[in-house]
């Protein structure tokens, strides 16, 4: 009973892990892409 609790808790850790990686590459992706395109500074603010 003790090996079968371990082996679950493992393998869900396991699919936690996989799924917010997975997650986290959905919303960074876009959120890089947006951030891609980066205003020019003012010729007045480099003075």
């Amino acid at each position: 009973m003790k090996n079968l609790k371990k082996n679950f808790l493992n393998k869900s850790m396991k699919m936690v892990g996989y799924l917010s990686l997975f997650l986290a590459a959905l919303v960074i992706t876009p959120a890089s892409a947006g951030c891609g395109h980066q205003p020019q500074c003012p010729d007045e603010l480099l003075k």
